[in-house]
């Protein structure tokens, strides 16, 4: 015991001036009133020793000021890691998290190690609350070990990974790859694609998963790198999926290819904003320019056989005959702005007159447009950007799936089809 004494340390105590007597001291850290042994564990001039002594007390508020008392030796905290008190832990968790990274040389030559092991039994404590408070402290630290930072990220609690993959720079590429890999929930993904600077492999990784959303993170990080070809794929995916469109227009260092492919489809807000880059090299720029007049070209084309309602109809009743009209043939139709086809086609699979049809679309009803294509047998995402492209349904309002399949029931969907039918 005397040589564990010896070499007790105390990372965060501060020169208080003259120890207090000794005897004093280990005599009122054995007294029996709790308030006086309290007052001892709070002093800062108290010897390491009688500290050490307090951090066993039956007390565990006594143990408590032991915890959160910035003079308490190391070896103390230790123990009151494992303590079987939440708040005691608590408290070495908010302590030794902000001293743990201020440590100098000296000190983590001494006892880097006890430290260490203090936060890795810390991070995999049992109550997330004390994780929680680990990963806030540490989030941004770099004077601490890869292995605590490496178990908070893998932790199921959002609430203690996220903050750890979103910033710590102690988080390596290659871990972060094969954390991706391995199938995190979606706040973790989303977290990691916030990380500044993001590095290309693990851009790569993010895309791999074909999380949506992730994705959609990881193209508004302006400094997450991005490689061409990535960026080109995602161009190529992104025509029916809109919450896309914005960063990627904002996107730097988009390729001649990835601009003209993005003027095909976005809208004409979007269009003014990617022309208006200052970025694009003139020749792109004149490039997308016929794009867009051979687009509008095609638009007023398009509109003009919007207005015989029979040509679409007999387009519809031809590709029936020869077994085509199916999903691809409406979504399409879609993409290039048909609506009479789209409404016909509609009609005819859902065999729902194209008139009540037309009325729904008119009426820009979500739940209206969501039935129709139930009906119609289409798939739910195809039915919310109906809602979105064609009945004009603001963002808002629209039905979303969920988990790929309609969100409303059979019963209400069936309910606004014969409402609309009626």
């Amino acid at each position: 015991m005397s040589k564990l004494l010896s070499g007790l340390l105390s990372l965060g105590r501060k020169d208080t001036g003259a120890l207090m007597d000794y005897d004093d001291a280990k005599s009122r850290a054995a007294d029996s009133n709790v308030g006086v042994r309290r007052k001892v564990a709070k002093r800062a001039n108290v010897q390491p020793e009688i500290l050490y002594f307090l951090a066993n007390d039956d007390d565990p508020g006594v143990r408590g000021e032991i915890a959160a008392n910035p003079s308490t030796p190391v070896q103390a905290d230790e123990v009151l890691s494992r303590d079987g008190d939440e708040v005691v832990r608590c408290r070495i968790a908010e302590k030794i998290a902000r001293i743990a990274p201020q440590m100098s040389a000296t000190e983590r030559d001494r006892a880097g190690d006890i430290v260490t092991g203090i936060l890795e039994s810390l991070a995999r404590d049992e109550a997330a609350k004390i994780r929680r408070v680990l990963a806030n402290e540490l989030k941004g630290a770099r004077g601490v070990s890869p292995s605590v930072i490496e178990q908070l990220a893998r932790d199921h609690d959002e609430a203690v990974c996220a903050p750890v993959l979103r910033t710590s720079p102690l988080l390596s590429d290659a871990f972060l790859v094969e954390f991706i890999e391995s199938g995190p929930v979606q706040a973790a993904l989303s977290a990691i694609s916030e990380r500044p600077a993001l590095g290309a492999d693990v851009a790569d990784a993010i895309v791999a998963t074909d999380e949506r959303d992730a994705i959609t993170t990881l193209l508004s990080n302006d400094s997450a790198q991005i490689r061409e070809e990535t960026l080109d794929r995602l161009v190529d995916d992104a025509a029916d999926v809109d919450e896309w469109h914005v960063p990627l227009v904002a996107r730097p260092a988009l390729s001649a290819r990835a601009v003209t492919s993005l003027s095909r489809f976005v809208t004409e807000s979007l269009l003014e904003k990617l022309m208006a880059r200052k970025d694009l090299d003139p020749a792109v720029v004149e490039t997308i320019g016929e794009g867009v007049r051979r687009r509008l070209g095609k638009d007023a084309a398009d509109d003009g056989a919007a207005e015989d309602p029979e040509s679409a109809s007999d387009k519809v009743r031809r590709l029936l005959g020869e077994k085509k009209l199916d999903e691809a043939a409406v979504k399409a139709a879609m993409l290039r702005g048909d609506r009479q086809f789209v409404i016909e086609a509609v009609a005819v699979l859902s065999e729902i007159p194209s008139p009540a049809v037309r009325k729904v679309f008119s009426l820009a009803s979500a739940k209206g447009v969501t039935a129709m294509a139930w009906k119609a047998s289409l798939s739910a995402e195809l039915a919310h950007q109906l809602q979105l492209r064609l009945a004009k349904v603001s963002p808002s309002e629209a039905i979303k799936p969920a988990g790929g399949r309609y969100s409303l029931s059979d019963k209400d969907l069936d309910w606004q089809v014969e409402f609309f039918n009626g």
